[in-house]
């Protein structure tokens, strides 16, 4: 059996070497997940093994970094020391660092530099607020996993700030350092400042003109350097820009912004959307993992592989454009099955169905975040002229809002905000927000779960009178004279119940399953259908004014059956977070 590092992590693979530390993937035995432990020789560093444990730099790095808990910030979870080795364990970043993408692209894209930049200075910014500096902001030390997120790694260098200021540098990376580092003068949140533009000049223009091999050619290349100015090669880039930039790259620390945060503020809006940055960094950094030969399974032990994790990022994206598809489909179909005009097409009527149905199907598939538009303009359309203004207002509304908040990001988010409708004509649409939990981020999860009681909300106007589901079978999905219903529905505190029940369960489910814990997730899955099945339940009895609760089972037995499968699916594993 392969050694255990700390008799815990079983080592997967070397993620790189520099100074005097290894980074190590490593599988976490007991936490099941992957993690990177940064393994330090103390009997190859200058200070030897007899030195005192606050004097590691690891050590120092561990207590410094676990200060700043921040979402743009690599978090460390441990920091050990076994015989002649210290270890600094570390979250996984599954991507590429900021230089394998340079190297990979060139010159970024303004929405991809706005992505970066802005999460890098938000991370200096957290950082500088806590007293710390990072000192080393490079390219290698920014890491962009595979949902496009950005990271900063490795404050080994930092110093916390104390009443006599900041320290004094210890090191830093030639190209990336202003004059007062090299010089050892004592520093201060202008020397990320000119860091962070250094680097945001490269991702500009591709090019680092303060690069030297030595810190006298690197004081001249600072100096004396010939700058190519961003706005001469590349045209989304204007003059203003040029200034905000340039003043952030002073010689003198004077000459530069006050904080990182003023730097920021300046520079922000002259790049491009950071959003849609983050999109475009997904699909680089996936392919880049693929093309390296490196899957999403492919450094786990098989024994730790969870069936959810086999499904790997293709399998995910097929089904999810399958699902998406058989929504769009589904939501289509019923839509137009509820539009009394299309008859009057006469010959044509059934032309214009399958057609219009055919290009929901194709659009959700090829297209599921614009087919999941499309969808939401569809219902709200068929509901107006199927005769019910009010309910098409709400639905287009509350489907707008969604779609802007959620729906547009990604082809998860399409089929979780879609589910209710489909779920509900096998009267089990109260899975749909626990799908959402398990499948999203909790505020994600909790768009889907209220645009999904909305859209349950109308359809429970087609006769149903709850949340539970509207059963296809018994009622249509859409008819005349729903806004008769409207404020009949509105009243019945049941309707109430189960839509808070939703968003309740929607929350605890996304919060158990963020850490990707099996036995978490399924207790958080075991609460949150607890607590739809009881809602369900009172709901029912409160509709039935008491009465034997025999009827009640028509609506609450499909539903603990879906409820209860999807505490089953947590236990075949926990899909990771976008």
């Amino acid at each position: 059996m392969q050694n255990l590092i700390l008799n815990r992590y079983r080592p997967l693979g070397t993620a790189g070497k520099g100074g005097y530390a290894t980074v190590q993937v490593a599988w976490d035995t007991r936490i099941q997940r992957r993690v990177a432990i940064k393994c330090l020789r103390l009997d190859n560093m200058p200070i030897g093994l007899d030195v005192p444990e606050s004097e590691i730099p690891g050590l120092t790095e561990a207590r410094t970094a676990a200060m700043l808990s921040d979402r743009s910030i690599v978090g460390v979870l441990d920091f050990e020391i076994e015989g002649d080795m210290a270890y600094l364990i570390m979250e996984y970043v599954d991507g590429v660092t900021l230089t394998e993408l340079m190297q990979r692209e060139g010159m970024l894209s303004a929405d991809v530099c706005a992505c970066v930049f802005g999460a890098v200075a938000h991370a200096l910014d957290f950082a500088h607020d806590n007293l710390v500096l990072h000192m080393d902001i490079k390219p290698d030390n920014v890491l962009i996993n595979r949902q496009g997120e950005v990271k900063v790694s490795d404050f080994g260098l930092a110093q916390l700030s104390h009443e006599a200021g900041y320290g004094r540098a210890v090191g830093g990376t030639i190209g990336y350092m202003p004059l007062e580092q090299m010089r050892l003068e004592a520093l201060d949140e202008r020397t990320d400042e000119w860091a962070l533009a250094a680097m945001t000049y490269q991702m500009l223009t591709g090019d680092n003109p303060f690069y030297a091999n030595d810190l006298a050619a690197a004081e001249s290349a600072i100096e004396n350097a010939e700058i190519v100015i961003p706005s001469q090669v590349r045209n989304d880039f204007s003059e203003e820009a040029d200034d905000v930039l340039f003043k952030a790259l002073a010689i003198e620390r004077e000459g530069r912004y006050d904080s990182v945060e003023e730097f920021a503020a300046e520079l922000q809006p002259h790049l491009g959307d950071a959003r849609r940055g983050r999109r475009e960094l997904a699909v680089i950094v996936g392919d880049a993992r693929e093309d390296s030969g490196i899957g999403d399974t492919a450094e786990m032990p098989p024994s730790d592989i969870t069936y959810v994790d086999r499904i790997g990022s293709r399998g995910w994206e097929f089904l999810g454009r399958l699902a998406a598809a058989v929504e769009c489909g589904f939501i289509g179909a019923l839509s137009l099955m509820g539009i009394d005009q299309l008859q009057s097409l006469g010959a044509n009527a059934t032309a214009v169905f399958w057609g219009v149905l055919a290009a929901m199907v194709v659009l959700g598939g090829a297209l599921p975040t614009i087919g999941s538009l499309a969808a939401v303009v569809v219902m709200a359309t068929a509901l107006v002229l199927a005769g019910n203004p009010v309910l098409g207002l709400v639905v287009g509304v509350a489907g707008a809002v969604w779609w802007f908040l959620s729906g547009r990001f990604g082809m998860k988010e399409t089929f979780c905000g879609l589910a209710a409708p489909l779920l509900g004509g096998m009267w089990i649409a109260s899975a749909a927000p626990l799908l959402g939990g398990y499948l999203l981020r909790w505020r994600d999860a909790l768009a889907s779960a209220a645009f999904g009681g909305v859209v349950s909300f109308a359809l429970a106007c087609t006769g149903s009178s709850t949340l539970a589901g509207w059963g296809m079978l018994a009622h249509s999905f859409i008819t005349s004279g729903m806004d008769d219903s409207l404020l009949h529905v509105l009243m019945r505190p049941e309707i109430w119940l189960l839509f808070v029940a939703w968003l309740v369960a929607a929350m605890v489910v996304s919060l158990s399953c963020t850490r990707g814990v099996r036995w978490l997730a399924c207790a958080g899955m075991f609460v949150g259908a607890a607590l739809i099945l009881a809602a369900i339940l009172c709901a029912q009895f409160i509709s039935s004014d008491g009465a034997t609760v025999i009827p009640m089972l028509v609506v609450f037995i499909p539903n603990i059956v879906a409820l209860s499968g999807m505490v089953i699916l947590t236990l075949f594993g926990v899909p990771q977070r976008d």
